[in-house]
């Protein structure tokens, strides 16, 4: 498993690196470039103070004014040297006049043409580095060409120790760095160490909700889980209290039964069968309501998010399936728009309940029409027998039933209300003015 703390600490170290290198080679060479034109400038200024001293006389020879020649000229191997050039248009090769400085070594130059500028790096008296600026002039209709040399060995020496002071506050400023930039890593991912250890105790039961505050990044997935905890958490209350109901509608029905097996005062066997019929019915009857509510809510899982044209027809063959019996006429309108930001398990077992209703009761027809705008709008009519304002009214309470000659416990509308409870929303039950039988208009508000 990939590390992300590893991944961050070596990409960051990767690009520090990468970029102080690329700093220090940028900075050295820009240094050196500026120097050495700085210098060429300099040589520059001295070749044409000494072209100003520079003349030709009568005889044709080159002469050169002794009061422009400084001492830094004079001195042998001082690292400051010129040479000058005169071309003898074809009359046997150049005359040439160099500085003392340069002892007695002969350095290989060339006559330029007017106007060219050569720079150049040699190795002068000494084995010393010298930057060499050579420019053509042109004089008394004559052709002048200047040399000057300059020795770089303190240059380089100074180049040198400012490199290594450059290389090593780099190197500092990189180790400050990556010790900045894991402090920022390590802080960073801290939250989500405090959701790890969230985890571990929702895990363990200590806690029911991650209450770790991570990045923006990470906040939609804490959400969604969470989202997914508490649905949960709903789903299995929900369970439990459906088992809790069956328990006990079976524990009465036993109990009955116990009764009536130990009952002295019970002679008739037709009477005694009759009553064993009755509570084994009941009992039948509790369990296929609970494995019809499981047939109707299928294959679950957690969603956020439903699409009623693939769910819904799946609920309503269920439902046409168990009241084979009659033909029902199930037809259904949307404002266009048929997903629903409500959990699938929620949708489908708030339906599977208002439409096993609209199915039991029901002539032959069935409607349910959705808006979804701010808030979701179902809309449930079907052409049954209906009933009055004032028994709609009780019709929501647990274990009240419409009729007590059709089979079911009256838990069906109680479980649908929880559902809209826990979306915030409203269920009102009215007369149908369209089919003449129930109207269940249900608001559901997405979290």
């Amino acid at each position: 498993m990939k590390s992300l703390r590893r991944q961050l600490s070596l990409g960051l170290t990767l690009s520090l690196v990468g970029l102080l290198t690329l700093q220090w080679a940028v900075v050295t060479f820009t240094i050196d470039h500026l120097i050495q034109s700085q210098m060429t400038a300099r040589m520059q200024q001295e070749a044409e103070g000494l072209l100003a001293g520079v003349s030709v006389n009568a005889r044709g020879e080159l002469t050169l004014e002794p009061r422009l020649i400084t001492t830094n000229y004079q001195r042998p191997f001082s690292g400051s040297y010129f040479i000058v050039l005169l071309d003898n248009a074809g009359k046997g090769g150049a005359q040439k006049i160099q500085s003392r400085s340069w002892w007695d070594v002969d350095i290989p130059v060339s006559a330029l043409k007017v106007g060219e500028e050569r720079v150049s790096h040699i190795t002068g008296p000494e084995s010393q580095p010298l930057l060499q600026l050579g420019h053509a002039y042109r004089k008394q209709q004559r052709t002048i060409t200047i040399y000057i040399a300059e020795s770089l060995v303190e240059l380089q020496q100074s180049l040198r120790l400012f490199h290594w002071l450059y290389g090593v506050f780099s190197l500092l400023g990189l180790l400050a760095l990556l010790a900045l930039q894991r402090w920022i890593v390590v802080n960073t991912l801290l939250p989500l160490q405090q959701i790890k250890e969230n985890l571990a105790k929702v895990g363990s039961g200590e806690l029911q909700q991650i209450n770790a505050n991570g990045p923006a990044e990470v906040m939609p997935l804490i959400n969604e889980f969470n989202r997914i905890l508490k649905s949960a958490s709903q789903k299995t209350r929900r369970s439990r209290l459906a088992i809790g109901n069956l328990a006990h509608g079976l524990k009465t029905r036993l109990a009955q039964l116990q009764l009536l097996s130990g009952s002295e005062s019970t002679t008739d066997d037709s009477e005694l069968r009759r009553m064993v019929q009755s509570c084994s019915q009941e009992i039948y009857q509790d369990v296929e309501r609970e494995l019809k509510r499981a047939r109707l809510m299928g294959d679950v899982y957690t969603s956020q998010q439903t699409d009623l044209a693939l769910e819904l027809p799946k609920l309503v063959a269920v439902l046409q399936k168990i009241y084979s019996e009659k033909t029902v006429a199930f037809a259904w309108q949307h404002d266009g728009q048929p997903r629903v930001m409500i959990d699938r398990e929620d949708l489908l077992e708030l339906l599977g309940n208002v439409l096993d209703n609209a199915f039991k009761w029901c002539h032959g027809q069935v409607q349910l029409h959705l808006s979804v705008q701010d808030t979701i709008q179902l809309v449930i009519e079907d052409d049954g027998p209906g009933s009055d304002v004032p028994a709609l009214e009780t019709l929501l309470q647990r274990g009240m039933r419409m009729d007590e000659s059709k089979p079911g416990s009256g838990l069906g509308l109680a479980i649908v209300q929880d559902i809209v409870q826990h979306y915030h929303g409203q269920i009102t039950l009215t007369p149908s003015a369209r089919l003449g039988g129930l109207q269940v208009q249900i608001t559901l508000v997405p979290a």
